[in-house]
């Protein structure tokens, strides 16, 4: 199964540019160094590591790239793009809700803490919202289709040679 409609497809492309792109700027932070780290808000420990030069903002960076490139997959097995990953529906609700939670997130901390809230907060709390809202598409256009079901007229019988009406159980291999 994959994403069908064409604005579940759009909404999950831009999850994965989104998703990619946020791996490959937290890979780019480890060559950036502390000034990158600082400008993506990274907390003042992992700053602090990477003027050091400690394992601890490689590494968390490189966890967080991992992450990030774990959904821009999700996304683009959705798509069809890769092969299927494993409870790709509960994967991609899963992380929607993580992208939703973080932009809704915003408002409350603003609340809490607005000194901590700049224009970076703002734009990145609306590009994940972004993403949220096209992994939320792919997991709705693939709760709405049921594996196994044929169309009207192969569940007849009729197209697969079988003047009898009756069908022969479905498996689904058409695809990654």
């Amino acid at each position: 199964m994959t994403v069908r409609k064409p604005i579940a497809r759009q909404g999950l492309h831009v999850a994965a540019v989104i998703a990619a792109g946020g791996a490959l700027i937290h890979v780019a932070a480890i060559a950036g160094g502390p000034s990158w780290f600082e400008f993506f808000g990274a907390p003042p420990a992992v700053v602090a590591s990477a003027r050091a030069g400690t394992w601890l903002a490689p590494v968390s960076s490189l966890a967080i790239a991992g992450l990030m490139a774990l959904c821009a997959a999700y996304a683009l097995s959705a798509l069809g793009r890769v092969r299927r990953l494993p409870l790709l529906r509960l994967g991609l609700f899963a992380i929607a809700s993580v992208c939703l939670l973080r932009t809704l997130a915003l408002p409350l901390a603003a609340l809490r803490w607005p000194q901590l809230i700049d224009s970076f907060e703002l734009v990145a709390a609306a590009v994940w919202g972004a993403a949220g809202l096209g992994f939320v598409m792919g997991c709705w256009d693939l709760g709405r289709q049921r594996p196994g079901l044929q169309p009207s007229h192969m569940a007849a019988g009729i197209s697969a040679g079988n003047s009898a009406g009756v069908s022969a159980p479905s498996c689904d291999t058409s695809g990654p």
